[in-house]
């Protein structure tokens, strides 16, 4: 079976190719990709074809370091996703945490491990088989430390590890990573000091799916002036909600009450929990089909689902239509 990744990646390193001098249509062309497939975000490209783009990128560069300034040249938010769940966890362990269960969904070749500490968490990359190749080390590891750099409430202190031997370009990797790295170790890692794993978040980038902050606005919004327990329960599901199902005890916790007595509120409010939670799926799916770079996958994965097929059936209860269909008409169901 042929590996497919999701053209977020791709898309990504191009464009900072671009930001380098490089052709980047140029790139894709020589490497077979099609520029109609790399813009279709629920497209899914053969792993073979992504991995060609970064070898013609490193043939008309000769930069043994291109790896690390690609990924200095990826601005915040070029990873939609990925940059959204770092930026909106209660603390910056939480949005990594979901980060590395996201991870394999991009690229199912490789994994992002959670390992805890005492002094720091480490997030170790792996391969799925084999070892993981340096430029993958150094652009994967490089994107993070600047990412957690961009969260964190204070400036940490970042250790990074590469499974390859000192290069001649090393001092690249220090000023790239703003750290010394640890070069010939076991895995490649990147290990985040405690303080900074359990501290809070800065505001999330304002312009960082803009319509999905609006809905997460509102509904707050209207918990606050109504005092309605089903708009409160909303607001709480949708802080729950990004990358897994929001389940009834932490949402209760959340709103500072019991699951029992929450259940008995909406049930005098003639609702539940479930109905609630779907309210806030349908409406934040739709604010998500909206951005036209994020793929049905990611949504689905986003909301929680454990499969596309289940977020299929439920859009189209909910609006009539499949969500690519829904997409393709501009936002029409019934």
């Amino acid at each position: 079976m042929t590996v497919t990744v999701l053209p977020v990646a791709t898309r990504a390193l191009l464009e900072a190719c671009g930001r380098l001098g490089l052709d980047a249509a140029a790139l894709a062309a020589r490497a077979g990709l099609d520029r109609a497939r790399l813009d279709d975000p629920d497209a899914r490209i053969p792993a073979d074809v992504a991995d060609a783009v970064w070898r013609e990128a490193a043939a008309a560069s000769r930069d043994p370091a291109l790896a690390l300034h690609a990924a200095e040249r990826t601005p915040y938010g070029a990873f939609r996703v990925l940059d959204f769940l770092g930026a909106t966890g209660p603390t910056a362990g939480e949005g990594l945490t979901r980060v590395a269960a996201y991870f394999p969904l991009v690229d199912p070749r490789g994994t992002l491990a959670v390992e805890p500490g005492r002094d720091a968490v480490t997030l170790v990359l792996r391969a799925a088989a084999g070892p993981v190749p340096p430029p993958a080390q150094e652009y994967t590891l490089a994107i993070l430390a600047a990412r957690v750099r961009h969260v964190a409430a204070a400036p940490p202190a970042l250790a990074v590890t590469f499974t390859f031997p000192r290069p001649a370009h090393a001092a690249e990797h220090a000023r790239v990573l703003g750290v010394e790295p640890a070069f010939g170790a076991p895995e490649a890692s990147l290990a985040i000091p405690r303080a900074t794993w359990d501290g809070p978040t800065r505001a999330a980038d304002p312009g960082l799916f803009a319509a999905l902050e609006a809905h997460a606005r509102s509904l707050l919004g209207r918990a606050a002036a109504q005092e309605d327990p089903a708009a409160r329960v909303r607001a709480a599901i949708a802080e729950e909600l990004n990358g897994r199902e929001p389940a009834l005890a932490p949402v209760a916790r959340r709103l500072g009450t019991s699951a029992r007595t929450l259940q008995r509120r909406l049930r005098e409010e003639g609702t539940s929990f479930a109905a609630e939670l779907d309210a806030v799926r349908r409406e934040r799916a739709e604010a998500f089909l909206r951005a036209p770079d994020v793929s049905i996958a990611e949504v689905s994965w986003l909301l929680g689902f454990a499969e596309q097929s289940g977020f299929t059936r439920a859009f189209r209860r909910w609006t009539g239509v499949a969500p690519t269909d829904w997409r393709r008409l501009g936002g029409a169901g019934r």
